[in-house]
């Protein structure tokens, strides 16, 4: 058996609806502006339907216009999970806000309230949906101090995931390590009472404690003076240190 949920045919699989969360929205909106190729909301507001799937949580979003004196316009969110053949349902809740306001609200060149539920989802939310989100920072780190590391890694965040080095493989890898562990360390600064500049000496003490060597030559290996081009000077700890690394061993080599 197969259902049609919101004009999207689906098989084995169950829908529960829950409340569309300020990224879900935003997703929408991204795939209303790929389908219609302009920003003007007239033209945006002509998109019949859409969807938005979100790996993240598991969930898929559905944007329906529906333009009839019984049903209006709205957007549904879904958790969706694999099922046996024949066990496919919906669950929906009524209480649930429906509406396209939120995504009015974007086009109309407003921002969306986003809490973060952690601090690596505020940076990704930061880097990511800062033109739709006006992101949150998580109440353990909405402090002088907390919102001085929140900036810092930002910066590291924001320089990693701005080149090509970090996308994939080593580079992908000495990435997710470096946030981590800073991320752990900036935990660490704010529940002993410590110091942004605790928190900036120690950034060191991570960096010299993460193999190096791997990145340093993949470095190496892509041998283009563009790639250093466009990624010196940073304001990345983790980036000068990978490049410095593979200076170093150039000049080792030579």
């Amino acid at each position: 058996m197969t259902i049609q949920l919101h004009g999207f045919t689906s098989s084995a699989k169950r829908y529960i609806q829950v409340q569309s969360q300020p990224h879900h929205i935003t997703g929408i909106l991204r795939k209303m502006l790929c389908l219609c190729g302009s920003k003007y909301e007239s033209k945006l507001m002509d998109t019949e339907s859409t969807y938005f799937e979100c790996e993240e949580d598991g969930t898929i979003t559905f944007y329906q216009a529906l333009n009839t004196d019984e049903v209006q316009s709205g957007i549904w969110t879904y958790l969706v999970y694999e099922c046996a053949e024949s066990e496919e349902q919906v669950f929906q809740d009524k209480f649930i806000d429906t509406s396209i306001n939120s995504l009015q609200k974007l086009l109309a060149g407003q921002k969306l309230v986003q809490d973060a539920v952690g601090i690596y989802e505020y940076l990704k939310y930061k880097f990511y949906e800062s033109e739709y989100l006006d992101v949150i920072l998580p109440s353990d780190w909405d402090n002088i101090t907390g919102k001085a590391i929140a900036n810092l890694l930002l910066e590291e965040f924001k320089a990693l995931n701005s080149s090509s080095l970090f996308a994939e493989n080593i580079g992908k890898k000495y990435m997710n390590t470096v946030i981590n562990k800073f991320i752990q360390l900036g935990r660490e600064v704010l529940e002993t009472g410590s110091t942004i500049t605790d928190f900036e000496l120690r950034q060191y003490d991570v960096l010299k404690n993460i193999r190096i060597g791997e990145i340093a030559n993949l470095i190496i290996e892509h041998n283009d003076y563009l790639l250093w081009q466009s990624s010196l000077p940073s304001k990345s700890k983790a980036v000068e240190y990978a490049f410095s690394a593979a200076l170093d061993l150039i000049c080792r080599i030579n």
